[in-house]
């Protein structure tokens, strides 16, 4: 149950974090100041498909990026913990 609860927290910052990157690289790169969306009528459709791409694998790598340190830190965790002995193995 923790580590679901530290799962979906990680995910949620990195969500927010990925976002404001990629706002920041394509305001950087094309000088505008807001990404394009589908209701700007100025936006080819070239433009937003580039952004679409680019904002879903940053997504992506930091989703995968994001589960797999979960991951080991809570294996980690559950490593150092002394193993208690069961009935069975006493």
């Amino acid at each position: 149950m923790m580590q679901r609860l530290l799962r979906t927290g990680v995910s949620i910052g990195a969500g927010f974090v990925a976002t404001k990157a990629v706002e920041a690289i394509w305001k950087a790169a094309t000088g505008d100041d807001e990404a394009p969306n589908t209701d700007d009528d100025q936006a080819t459709l070239l433009r937003v498909v580039t952004f679409a791409t680019i904002s879903a694998g940053v997504s992506a790598l930091l989703e995968v990026g994001s589960q797999r340190l979960v991951s080991k830190a809570v294996n980690k965790q559950s490593n150092k913990q002394p193993k208690q002995l069961g009935r069975s193995e006493v």
